[in-house]
């Protein structure tokens, strides 16, 4: 959730929560005109009682939910609505719990909501500080959810092809979370030397070795900019950004696309999302992240499309599983593969095993992870990568199609806890058939050494971890000793071999 900084909260306190003003410009009126009507309405706010507004008894409410909010996360956004909409009941013309209903709606994913909340504070209060700045986003997110609530249901989807189409496969390299250190705040500033040049000169070779190179970026890439994420007391908050020059050191070691959906790539809100795209672009790397960004692109002669689902208000989201099924199956008809990234499930070194059903983590809904991939390889899905949990979870493959639950860490910079299985990692390299088959899987064992540079790592431990857990969760090891798994001939193939 975006946590917000309570500034002038005893000026509130005093003031009464229908007569504090702002400075800030009005939102202009082209950017909700842009947004369609909606094909049915957000349901009504409760009816206030008529009466004299309880103006400290409404900011008391107030206070209250955004303490919960803080404290619950996701967990406490429902408790926290009701709060608001208590304040209302006291106060009508109270914008505070209309601002803040707003927030809440959307850690929900209750945009529709959320968007007739500021709707009706903009009517009461169009200069209300940082409405002019946040209320054309939530009318484009909007816009966006709405675009895909209109896809066409793809019906009965036809039994996916199990069998390898003739022709070249395409050659996937694959890492879980690249982080580089902390630019921010000022007084905690640890970021590897030299724009991280050689932070992954110990794996580029490896991950040159495939046609496409895909990491999931878990920092802003941006120069300036405050986040508004963690309170000032938080001890269990980080928000990660780097400058914009370490997009070079991401293209020098061979990074074609990257995901930005994940929990760390808007710490520094819409600002720092756009920075880290155009950091990107620069450097030629493609991206998906925020709704409306899709990485589609030509490859070895295939059209590919990827598409990154994480958590959160602003993003492809891991819990919307018929959002995702339309998707999918919508980018299948235009590409010859499509490639699914997720973040999702628990996180640390208690959630190395994929459970049935859905994720909780610090009050958060992570998704159900297992239903999440088998929904969209079932779409039309050819691969999908895993992350967030820190650490490495099993392979599975289903319908011919490869699932990575969790790459693991890949890079930092003095910042992710590297003890134990959180310092254990690889890069997954992956060959497709042209329908998208898995034809041969490889996990390349690597560790992050202290301060974070990932290194090829001669015990091999995550070949042992990743089988043991594919073991655990899924009956089959599916890599064997050695890191590899082979698709065996056909029958007619080995006997011409032969």
């Amino acid at each position: 959730m975006r946590l917000r900084l309570l500034h002038a909260a005893a000026l509130l306190l005093l003031a009464g929560c229908a007569t504090v003003q702002s400075s800030q410009p009005a939102v202009p009126e082209a950017k909700e005109a842009s947004v369609p009507a909606p094909a049915a309405a957000a349901a009504p706010a409760p009816a206030v009682p008529r009466g004299t507004p309880d103006s400290a008894g409404a900011l008391a409410l107030v206070e209250e939910g955004r303490t919960l909010q803080r404290e619950k996360g996701e967990g406490g956004a429902a408790d926290a609505i009701a709060l608001y909409r208590r304040a209302l009941a006291l106060d009508p013309t109270c914008p505070q719990a209309l601002w803040e209903l707003g927030w809440s709606e959307q850690v929900r994913g209750r945009h529709e909501a959320a968007l007739e909340a500021w709707t009706q504070l903009r009517a009461l209060d169009a200069n209300y500080p940082e409405l002019s700045e946040h209320f054309p986003e939530l009318v484009e997110r909007v816009r966006q959810l709405r675009l895909l609530d209109a896809l066409p249901d793809p019906g009965p989807l036809p039994p996916r092809d199990e069998h390898p189409a003739d022709g070249p496969s395409l050659s996937v390299a694959a890492v879980g979370d690249v982080q580089l250190g902390m630019g921010w705040p000022p007084g905690h500033v640890v970021l590897p030397p030299d724009d991280a040049r050689d932070v992954f000169t110990g794996v580029t070779e490896t991950l040159g070795q495939a046609d496409l190179r895909f990491g999931n970026l878990e920092t802003v890439l941006a120069d300036d900019g405050e986040s508004k994420k963690c309170g000032k007391k938080s001890t269990k908050c980080y928000a990660f950004r780097v400058p914009t020059s370490f997009a070079k050191c991401l293209k020098a070691a061979g990074f074609d696309v990257m995901s930005i959906a994940n929990n760390h790539a808007g710490d520094f809100g819409p600002e720092g999302r756009k920075s880290t795209m155009a950091a990107l672009d620069a450097a030629g790397i493609r991206h998906s992240g925020p709704l409306g960004d899709i990485a589609s692109f030509e490859v070895a002669g295939r059209r590919v499309a990827l598409v990154g689902f994480s958590f959160g208000s602003d993003v492809y989201r891991i819990q919307d599983l018929g959002v995702a099924r339309k998707l999918v199956a919508d980018l299948k008809k235009r590409h010859d593969l499509v490639f699914v990234s997720f973040h999702g499930g628990a996180e640390g070194v208690g959630a190395a095993r994929v459970p049935p059903g859905v994720e909780m983590f610090l009050g958060e809904n992570r998704g159900d992870v297992r239903a999440f991939a088998h929904t969209v390889v079932d779409a039309g899905a050819d691969l999908v990568l895993g992350s967030s949990p820190h650490l490495l979870r099993a392979l599975e493959l289903y319908k011919g199609r490869l699932i990575a639950y969790s790459l693991g860490n890949f890079s930092t910079w003095d910042t992710f806890n590297l003890s134990g299985p959180l310092g254990i990692t690889g890069v997954l390299k992956v060959s497709v058939a042209p329908n998208g088959v898995a034809t041969r899987v490889e996990l390349v064992p690597a560790i992050i050494e202290k301060p974070g540079r990932p290194v090829l790592d001669k015990a091999r431990q995550g070949v042992t971890l990743v089988r043991t857990l594919s073991v655990l969760d899924f009956g089959t090891p599916l890599l064997d000793e050695t890191g590899v798994w082979q698709l065996p001939p056909a029958p007619a193939q080995a006997a011409r071999a032969q």
